[in-house]
């Protein structure tokens, strides 16, 4: 697994780096945009390549990076000198910077090995309900040489047009990776949820906090959250808007720093490179626009009434009223666009009944427990979370620069409750992540986070302050230490009472996406299972369409064994008339004339039937009953394991 995930890590990082690089973007904060851009670079040119007939493969890729690198240069060569803070970060030095590059080892460590732990092998299969859709759709890409996001899922639905849209970024990135679906899926779990994410919060850290110890601590205590990417990656098998939440915090960044100090051309330039970023976010998953407004909003907001009172005291009232005129009609404008797209709408008329109660819901995202847990929660992080928010309110100085931290925080709280509350007219909102509460807490660590290491600072300074004043003698060696040495010091006790940020409990949801046994709803293949799966290769000729309840494991034969499936994912969403009937009634088969007419239709030629029930610990469909038992006659047995056989058919004119 480590060179596909060495191709993928340099797929993601370096050509977005190197683009804003050649901006004029400097450092950390090249490295943390860095995956935005590119991911937005790869989304655009899949749609380019669709359009003009060319399959999706390296050499298109990288010419269209070429292309990109040359438009940034003589931007960057325009621009150059005046980019404010998105030029004047200099890099960590010296000691800061060994001690920042293991402070980010450390947090790698802290999310990768409770998802290596509970992944178990590089090859293994993901069995979630999505999971099948997305590892289907990378297959599909490396079938048809089509990656856009305006078609690259079709093949996955009946009767949904061609050209409709679907996030298809991430599996346009992983048909790249030279490996296995599975083995390339897994990998971007690495790349995205735990190296693209921590460079993200890394820069954001630094730029919010304007410190590299700020930076460090930020890191520290987003490796501690289990709402990304565990949750979002294993729990809910959300790789695309796993994706888009991994970049929020690097677009997120730029924006920031785009805003301090640029002017002329380099603010044409800075805005250019945060769009690109934000852009990248909405590609890869449309919720994940929403998200970064979510974050990013407060912080616009506070800036632009910053700005907006500033130049109204200097008498350019005039030029502020036509301003904030302007602004609220594009806004009007936008809402209109996003709220009358038919694929919002579907996204706010999905329906999810919770009614839990608000002070719970706020606890749990608090605490991150944003799905049940046999804990209490992460009490240390949430203790810290609050105390950078107190450091923040009592502070004038912080106040005046952090306000819409903690109103971003506020905010994302307040959502998450809704989500999850009972219905009321501010829940639609909710409805931009299927009224999802889980997938709105999945934001919440972008501002807790960098809210936590303040407060690491916050305590540490206390901390010293009271041993200086002789109430706490048995600590008084730490008297003479500096505050960010307290800080780190309380960090990594934080890190060791909660066992690595809880790291079994990570480990745990990965196990239960990843290991036959212990699968949540039910597990799809077992061990044996698999196997009978991965020899399809030599059992079935290449032109052979497997035909099984999407539930119980046989969509898995597309995406490991290349094997074209009847029914590729476990919805119904868009299902042809013929696969309803063979999902109705194929146990007819010899007997009702429809089934050979559907057979025929979709050139079925096998049928995996696995007899393992509900009560057996298997994931069985509740709305296909004429895939689950045997037909009478019309099938003849070419291969079994488990509790699993695989057919062939000889009926309908194909013995």
């Amino acid at each position: 697994m480590l060179g596909p995930t060495l191709v993928l890590a340099t797929a993601v990082v370096l050509p977005g780096a190197v683009a804003l690089r050649l901006l004029g973007v400097r450092g950390v904060l090249a490295l943390g945009g860095g995956p935005a851009v590119s991911v937005a670079v790869y989304a655009v040119l899949a749609i380019v390549a669709d359009v003009a007939g060319v399959a999706w493969t390296w050499p298109p890729v990288l010419a269209g990076w070429v292309l990109v690198a040359l438009v940034a240069a003589v931007l960057g060569r325009w621009a150059r000198g005046r980019l404010g803070a998105l030029a004047e970060l200099p890099g960590p030095r010296g000691r800061t910077a060994g001690l920042l590059a293991l402070t980010f080892v450390v947090a790698a460590g802290l999310v990768a090995v409770p998802i290596a732990v509970g992944m178990g092998a590089p090859g293994a299969l993901h069995q979630h309900w999505d999971s099948v859709f997305h590892a289907n759709g990378v297959q599909a890409i490396r079938d048809t040489g089509n990656a856009s996001t305006l078609g690259a899922m079709a093949p996955l639905f009946g009767d949904i047009g061609p050209r409709f849209y679907y996030p298809a970024a991430w599996h346009g990135l992983v048909a790249l990776v030279p490996a296995s679906v599975a083995v390339a899926a897994n990998a971007s779990t690495f790349v995205l949820g735990v190296l693209a994410w921590l460079l993200g919060m890394g820069a954001l850290g630094r730029v919010v906090l304007r410190t590299w110890t700020g930076a460090g601590l930020t890191l520290v205590v987003a490796a501690g959250f289990g709402a990304f990417p565990a949750v979002i990656l294993a729990t809910l098998a959300q790789w695309p808007f796993g994706a888009a939440i991994a970049l929020v915090p690097g677009a997120l960044a730029l924006l920031i720093a785009g805003t301090r100090g640029a002017h002329g051309r380099g603010r044409v330039v800075a805005l250019l490179a945060a769009a690109v970023a934000v852009a990248g976010v909405a590609l890869a998953h449309g919720s994940g626009l929403f998200s970064f407004l979510l974050v990013a909003g407060p912080y616009v907001v506070v800036a632009a009434v910053r700005w907006g009172r500033t130049q109204w005291s200097g008498g350019r009232r005039r030029a502020v009223l036509a301003l904030a005129v302007g602004s609220g009609l594009v806004l009007l404008a936008a809402l209109v666009v996003v709220l009358t797209s038919p694929t919002v709408q579907n996204m706010l008329r999905f329906e999810r009944n919770v009614n839990a109660f608000y002070p719970v819901t706020a606890y749990r995202t608090l605490t991150d427990l944003p799905l049940a847990v046999p804990f209490v929660g992460n009490l240390p992080l949430a203790a810290l979370t609050v105390f950078g928010v107190l450091a923040v309110l009592r502070s004038p100085a912080r106040r005046e620069q952090l306000r819409w931290l903690v109103v971003a925080w506020a905010v994302v709280i307040a959502m998450v409750a809704l989500a999850a509350g009972p219905e009321n007219p501010l829940r639609m909102l909710a409805g931009f992540w299927y009224t999802q509460s889980a997938r709105v807490a999945a934001v919440y660590p972008v501002v807790a986070a960098p809210l936590g290491a303040l407060g690491l600072l916050a305590a540490a300074a206390w901390l010293r302050a009271r041993v200086r004043a002789g109430r706490l003698p048995r600590l008084a060696p730490l008297a003479a230490r500096p505050v960010p040495t307290l800080a780190a010091l309380l960090a990594g006790l934080a890190v060791v009472v909660t066992a690595g940020w809880y790291a079994p409990a990570k480990a745990g949801r990965f196990a239960e996406a990843y290991e036959p046994g212990r699968i949540a709803w039910g597990t799809m293949l077992s061990e044996e299972e698999i196997a009978l799966v991965r020899r399809l290769e030599t059992t079935t000729p290449p032109d052979a369409v497997i035909l099984g309840d999407p539930h119980n494991g046989a969509p898995f034969a597309y995406s490991v064994a290349h094997r074209r499936v009847a029914l590729p994912q476990l919805g119904t969403s868009g299902m042809s008339q013929a696969q309803a009937v063979l999902a109705d009634r194929f146990s007819a088969l010899g007997e009702d004339p429809s089934v050979c007419d559907a057979v025929r239709d979709l050139g079925v030629t096998h049928f995996y039937l696995d007899t393992a029930t509900v009560d057996d610990g298997a994931k069985v469909s509740p709305s296909a009953p004429g895939l689950q038992q045997l037909p009478a006659t019309g099938v003849e047995a070419v291969d079994s394991a488990g509790t699993a056989t695989l057919y062939r058919v000889t009926a309908c004119g194909l013995g």
